[in-house]
């Protein structure tokens, strides 16, 4: 069993198939010779673990992180909290931080709180000084920090991963 764990999906990748398909017929061929699963019930086995009602709030989740981005939040976000850390030295490194940090809250999601806080945020960093690296590495990191505040996606997957309540 191990070798086709290992080499299928390398020799399925090798010959250009897609992901999502490498996946699929690997666990399927795992599943029928090795687990003695039979064909009949082999969806019910592979697809029985995502039937959680939790996992729901995920597209959610980042649908609205989408909405809020396109609807300008993240703008008023911005402004917000500059109104907060303005007068401090260095308040455009804060400003996006916390921008980050409140954006990440509200919608969950990590990819979401880097693009639209990022997109925004992105040009006044450069433009007052601050190098690539540093603008790119404190917004990806800021956006990092919304994984940790709940309701997060990664704490939504967790929690269904682990059958815990996700309440």
């Amino acid at each position: 069993m191990v070798w086709v764990m290992v080499l299928m999906p390398i020799i399925l990748l090798v010959l250009g198939f897609p992901v999502f398909l490498i996946l699929l017929s690997t666990s399927a061929v795992a599943l029928l010779f090795f687990a003695g699963v039979p064909t009949t019930a082999l969806h019910q086995v592979m697809f029985g673990s995502i039937d959680k009602l939790a996992l729901l709030a995920v597209p959610f989740f980042i649908f609205a992180g989408e909405l809020m981005a396109r609807g300008g939040i993240s703008s008023r976000l911005i402004r917000w909290v500059t109104s907060i850390v303005g007068g401090v030295r260095g308040n455009l490194p804060l400003t996006a931080l916390g921008t980050a940090t409140v954006f990440g809250a509200i919608s969950g999601s990590t990819a979401a709180t880097v693009a639209a806080v990022g997109s925004l945020i992105y040009k006044p960093l450069r433009d007052e000084g601050y190098s690539e690296k540093f603008s790119t590495g404190m917004l990806t990191s800021a956006g990092a920090i919304s994984n940790v505040i709940p309701p997060s996606i990664a704490m939504i997957l967790y929690g269904a991963a682990a059958e815990t309540s996700v309440v």
